[in-house]
């Protein structure tokens, strides 16, 4: 399987599409939005051997965020990625969970951010970045720093998300659409909601 990182969204999509992991159809995304296409995260984390040679090619950049204490990753799809960027980055690492109830993130299993210490998000993917922005209140609230993003999948199309730099393994643009944007060939498409997360 390759590991070697692309350098372009379409290389992207053919190494996704090697390791199936992208799929096409009508999906409503957690952010709300619409795309026809969808990035099947499981199919990338399910190699960790070559997820590991991806992520050291990106241990530099990471380390271009300055010091990272801590490595937070949201349940579940964030934490075999937080737990191999912890361990390239020889730092410890966490994880939060949402709430059934609220729909919230926590931090329980006692995992803790001291004061000062500055933390890494990390994600398998991001399209808008919500769930990562969620946890910034666990870092800030607790007297902590954010120190970057780091996602293996970046289908944002952007460098930073609300100002907090972000370093990826990969980019792809794949277009998205509001609810009501959604163009009519797409709109005949029956949608599908993956993922766990709930939409509002």
């Amino acid at each position: 399987m390759q590991t070697k990182l692309p350098k372009s969204s379409a290389e992207t999509i053919e190494l996704l599409k090697e390791y199936g992991a992208v799929e096409e159809g009508h999906f409503l995304l957690a952010s709300g939005n619409h795309s026809n296409y969808y990035v099947k995260k499981g199919r990338l984390v399910q190699h960790p051997w070559e997820q590991q040679q991806m992520i050291e090619q990106r241990v530099e950049a990471m380390r271009e965020l300055g010091q990272i204490d801590v490595v937070l990753s949201p349940a579940m799809g964030g934490v075999p990625v937080g737990q191999q960027v912890g361990l390239a980055l020889h730092a410890r690492t966490i994880y939060s969970e949402r709430n059934v109830e609220t729909n919230e993130m926590e931090l329980k299993r006692g995992f803790e951010i001291a004061k000062g210490e500055r933390v890494l998000m990390v994600e398998d993917v991001i399209t808008t970045g919500g769930t990562l922005l969620e946890l910034t209140d666990f870092i800030t609230d607790r007297g902590g720093e954010v120190a970057g993003i780091f996602v293996m999948v970046n289908r944002s199309g952007k460098k930073e998300v609300a100002g907090i730099p972000v370093v990826s393994c990969m980019e792809v643009e794949f277009p998205i659409y509001a609810p009501d944007e959604v163009p009519e060939w797409l709109a005949e498409i029956p949608v599908v909601r993956p993922g766990t997360k709930r939409v509002e």
